[in-house]
């Protein structure tokens, strides 16, 4: 597990790059690149619009492999409660400069998924996403 910090996001993020890649040195490079976009793209989203309501942000991470190119990546967080399952999809399609700006990382992330389960649990969001 590695603990997240907000005010320094580039280095967590280097070190989510650093964990994923010593915890699964076979991984194909295709599911590699999944895993460390949602990653990114939750961490982000956390930085960005998460509300910690005064609190001091306790972030965290967890990466287990399952069976053979299955990760299961964990993230833990004490902001707001926010299930990513339930924003909407982005409308895809026709022209891009027509296209909304926004929610794309989060489809990608839906569509990268095998699987997601979120829950709010003891003022805490933990997020489940199967890879």
């Amino acid at each position: 597990m590695i603990t997240i910090d907000l005010a320094d996001m580039k280095q967590s993020l280097l070190l989510v790059e650093r964990y994923l890649e010593e915890l699964t040195p076979s991984l194909d490079p295709k599911q590699l690149y999944k895993a460390t976009f949602v990653c990114e793209e939750i961490l982000t989203n956390l930085q960005r619009h998460a509300d910690f309501e005064k609190r001091k942000p306790d972030i965290s991470l967890n990466l287990d492999t399952l069976e053979q190119e299955t990760l299961l990546l964990t993230f833990k967080d004490n902001a707001e409660s926010f299930n990513l399952l339930d924003y909407p999809d982005p409308k895809i399609g026709g022209d891009l400069e027509e296209t909304e700006l926004g929610g794309l990382g989060i489809y990608l992330t839906k569509q990268y998924a095998k699987n997601i389960q979120y829950c709010y649990e003891n003022d805490y969001n933990i997020l489940k996403v199967l890879l």
